[in-house]
């Protein structure tokens, strides 16, 4: 099993959660799905912690705004949350909520990028980010889908220090400093819709993807949007019952 214990790299992707209007299912629908165990928490958001095999997968919440969109939330490990902040504005970025402190948790912001994606940050407390990854039922990849590519590597390479891999077709890999491997990847998305937003798009990991597909088709108002065979491994995109949507992947060996 993959884990982690300690403070993740800066740059890369370390935690996801969501803000669901119907918390009670949500914690039922992706228990089901991935097999999470949740431990609720008694916040004014009920902030839930989802668990693998009682390791921290993921985190779940109460929304907190009627007309926010319901949306899986990619955020990137950082060492100094005010130190990231500048680095946003000076690359042209939009601070949407500055440095918080979340108890002895750590810390966040949130951000808006240059092509129009919102994405977070993580500074750990007691909280260093996910315990387990790659594995099913855990954070796998983190894609951006953007319009303007060439606009969002310079603007991740100024804030983080991307390098980048060229993987053909509109879609490349970054790997922050002295990160070995890759971290995630962006894509050119020409073919996104005129009313959809650029975004981060978290994929989990699945032991199977058809067995997966199959237990969320059994699901009310789920939707499975496209399934997919790509060089990692075989993929679908899926949107859950409040619009958000999320990919899973079965990974190849080695991937």
């Amino acid at each position: 099993m993959a884990t982690r214990d300690t403070p993740w790299p800066a740059g890369t992707p370390c935690w996801i959660d969501c803000g669901f209007e119907d918390l009670d299912r949500a914690r039922r629908f992706y228990g089901h799905l991935f097999g999470w165990d949740t431990d609720e928490g008694e916040g004014p958001n009920h902030y839930t912690t989802c668990l693998k095999n009682h390791r921290v997968v993921a985190g779940m919440s109460e929304s907190q705004d009627e007309h926010a969109p319901t949306v899986w939330t990619t955020y990137f490990a950082t060492e100094d949350v005010e130190a990231t902040t500048e680095a946003v504005r000076r690359a042209g970025g939009e601070v949407v909520l500055d440095a918080t402190d979340i108890d002895a948790q750590g810390r966040l912001a949130i951000y808006r990028d240059p092509t129009g994606a919102t994405f977070s940050v993580w500074q750990g407390g007691d909280l260093t980010g996910v315990q387990v990854f790659g594995e099913p039922g855990s954070m796998a990849w983190n894609d951006l889908i953007t319009r303007d590519l060439e606009a969002a590597k310079t603007f991740y390479a100024a804030v983080f220090g991307y390098t980048y891999e060229d993987m053909g077709g509109g879609y490349v890999t970054f790997r922050p400093p002295g990160f070995e491997g890759m971290a995630g990847g962006m894509h050119q998305a020409a073919e996104l819709a005129d009313d959809a937003d650029p975004h981060w798009l978290v994929h989990f990991a699945v032991a199977d993807r058809d067995a997966t597909v199959a237990l969320a088709e059994m699901e009310d108002d789920v939707d499975v949007l496209m399934t997919m065979s790509t060089p990692f491994g075989p993929e679908a995109t899926l949107r859950g019952a409040e619009g958000e949507v999320f990919n899973i992947i079965a990974l190849n060996d080695g991937s």
